[in-house]
């Protein structure tokens, strides 16, 4: 696989998509998002993604420039709508917004409906994080995207519906970013890319047996994870991210996909003093850390360590990128991406 810099893909980003229309802010939120995203080790939703933002915006689905609507608001709560905006934006700002209502306040929760592809939700829960706030992001495919079938099922019925956290800590913040899903979907196009077989228990045929072939997930479904529990969390999340921001949850004959968002931030320091959370958060994670080890373990991480760790690593030795997935971007920046 090629060994790519991280200044050659933020290149590589703005070739692409500064020929669709896209300005000098969404360029940049799309060059820290996308290479963010690989640097830390989540290549699912890296730059390889481009050739998906390519495809919506050919359809109409990303429209840059877009303005960020507020339909309702109050000091603790925003309804905004994106109209087709592209996601990273448009998610960042209302993860500010959020932060903004929630340092004035004690907690405030922000919705956008008929928003782009807003790629990997720990970017806004570190953001949240990162203003000293604990923050909470959840998303759902506004009805279309289903991928996932229910417990017991075989047809699609959910999207993916991931969610994040974003704790501050001492050292390196909390950071969960999880689907209730065995694994992203975006990891079974990564195998598909790199001619690799798919662990059993990812997904299942359109039968609904076991299958390691990346191919038969164009007709069959990706498994909850854990059972009945992953299923029943993505159903949560539908009402949450779907329900809530008035874009829609999963349906026959759904519209065009969209993503709806639930944003919630809180201020630790309407409920304890600044000193008393810190002490308590590094208390803990001291704890979880004593831990004696169980063989073949050197050492116990806390959740956010691993992609803090690949970052560095990735910053100093490059990105790998599959043959394919740069083959492709390479053309896309070659011949340009609009039609």
């Amino acid at each position: 696989m090629p060994v790519v810099s991280e200044a050659e893909l933020r290149q590589t980003v703005a070739d692409i998509c500064g020929p669709l229309g896209a300005g000098e802010v969404e360029i940049s939120r799309l060059q820290d998002h996308l290479v963010g995203s690989n640097l830390r080790g989540h290549d699912s939703h890296g730059v390889h993604l481009l050739m998906n933002y390519v495809n919506l915006w050919r359809k109409g689905d990303i429209k840059f420039g877009a303005e960020l609507e507020v339909l309702r608001e109050s000091p603790a709560h925003a309804a905004l709508d994106a109209h087709g905006g592209l996601g990273q934006v448009m998610a960042g700002r209302a993860a500010d917004i959020a932060i903004d209502k929630a340092r004035a306040g004690a907690i405030a929760a922000v919705t956008i409906r008929n928003c782009s592809h807003i790629g990997r939700l720990g970017e806004y829960a570190e953001q949240i994080a990162a203003a000293g706030l604990i923050g909470f992001v959840t998303v759902n495919g506004q009805g279309g995207a289903q991928l996932v079938a229910p417990w017991g099922g075989v047809e699609r019925r959910l999207s993916v519906n991931p969610f994040a956290w974003g704790i501050p800590a001492p050292g390196t913040d909390i950071m969960v970013d999880i689907s209730p899903t065995v694994v992203a979907g975006g990891k079974v196009n990564i195998k598909q890319y790199r001619d690799e077989p798919l662990p059993i228990g990812w997904v299942i045929d359109s039968e609904g047996h076991d299958t390691t072939d990346a191919a038969d997930f164009h007709d069959g479904s990706l498994l909850p994870l854990g059972g009945h529990k992953g299923y029943a969390l993505g159903v949560v999340v539908d009402v949450l991210a779907g329900a809530l921001s008035g874009g829609g949850t999963s349906q026959p004959d759904p519209p065009d996909w969209h993503n709806a968002t639930l944003i919630i931030a809180i201020n630790p320091a309407a409920f304890v003093t600044a000193e008393e959370f810190e002490t308590e958060v590094s208390d803990l994670l001291d704890y979880i850390r004593s831990s004696r080890l169980r063989p073949g373990f050197s050492e116990i991480l806390i959740p956010g360590e691993p992609e803090a760790r690949e970052m560095a690593r990735r910053r100093r030795e490059g990105i790998f990128v599959s043959e394919r997935a740069w083959s492709q971007l390479c053309a896309l920046r070659e011949r340009g991406a609009a039609p």
